[in-house]
């Protein structure tokens, strides 16, 4: 099964990291998100990919060929102008000249689920998790048997809380793209874009059926509380193993520290992933992802998305205080 990994966005919600950088490239825990989702899929045993690429396109294509060339099949399409993601799957369709099933899984989402029963289901299927604000997702209201009754792109009267996550098994692919075609011809978009929540829909609606899966866990990796939470989940689940050569400062686990980096008189973590290069002294960092060849001096940092080749220096101060002084730095 060949799958489809749309990554044409800007990712607005990012800048300033994405002005230069593209949104799936953004190191966490150690490597890319694109290679966290692609190493899962091919550890699943899935070995065929179509990317879809639109920003900073030529980024993105060199480091998947660098780092996958040989290892599995890989195939790009441009999407270009961006018209939304059922426009962007709809450019995949020569790669489905015979109507095979295909996998979706959106190239900015973390998800935690069983790939083998996925691929071997002989229905569609749409991966749901609820939430606390249906009117920012494509939302899908579901019967008691789990078949989907319909599915509506951000609605303003939220009829359910079961928020697509990015995860869609398409058996019936020659279905899916004469429904998208139909959007395209008639210039059917939902909040400015062509949305594949519509396409779903209409097939729904024209009695194909649709099921629910249920995600237990997924992260939309859209702003910077998403990538630190990434970059958490991440180093509890495969914690790095701790260097040992850094004499003078304190590693609290789990960290994800290069070879490469220097650091002196540092307090690192919990929760810090570090690029290759980064020069660290008199600080103290937690809970943060520090870009590669940054360096940082005399500062307390958390909560923090950093990006590469920055230099970041704070105060520091030598004071001889007398008795009952209150100072604040």
């Amino acid at each position: 099964m060949k799958v489809v990994l749309p990554v044409a966005g800007a990712g607005m919600h990012l800048r300033p990291h994405t002005y230069t950088h593209p949104k799936p490239l953004i190191p966490i825990a150690g490597k890319p998100l694109l290679s966290h989702i692609v190493d899962d899929l091919i550890q699943a045993g899935f070995s065929e990919f179509i990317f879809v690429l639109g920003y900073l396109s030529e980024k993105v294509r060199s480091y998947l060929l660098s780092t996958y060339e040989g290892r599995v099949t890989l195939h790009f399409v441009l999407q270009e102008p961006r018209q939304g993601l059922a426009h962007a799957i709809y450019l995949t369709k020569d790669h489905f000249p015979h109507g095979e099933p295909l996998l979706i899984v959106l190239g900015d989402t973390l998800l935690q689920v069983e790939w083998e029963p996925i691929r071997s289901s002989p229905h569609t299927l749409v991966g749901v998790a609820p939430v606390s604000t249906p009117s920012a997702f494509g939302i899908a209201e579901v019967g008691e048997n789990g078949q989907v009754l319909r599915l509506v792109e951000k609605p303003l009267i939220p009829r359910s809380n079961q928020a697509l996550v990015g995860l869609y098994k398409i058996q019936d692919t020659l279905a899916l793209f004469e429904a998208i075609a139909y959007l395209l011809e008639h210039r059917l978009t939902s909040h400015g874009e062509y949305q594949l929540t519509d396409a779903l829909d209409r097939m729904v609606q024209q009695g194909i059926p649709i099921y629910a899966l249920p995600v237990r866990y997924w992260l939309d990796c859209e702003r910077k509380e998403a990538l630190l939470e990434a970059n958490r989940m991440l180093l509890d689940k495969n914690p790095p193993p701790l260097p040992t050569e850094y004499p003078h400062t304190v590693l609290i686990p789990p960290v994800y520290v290069p070879p490469s980096c220097k650091l002196y008189r540092t307090i690192i973590g919990p929760y810090v992933s570090l690029g290759e290069g980064v020069e660290i002294q008199n600080a103290v960092i937690q809970n943060s992802i520090i870009g590669a060849y940054s360096r940082v001096r005399n500062l307390l940092l958390r909560e923090s998305v950093i990006g590469g080749d920055s230099f970041l220096v704070g105060r520091e101060s030598a004071l001889n205080l007398g008795e009952n002084t209150v100072m604040e730095l």
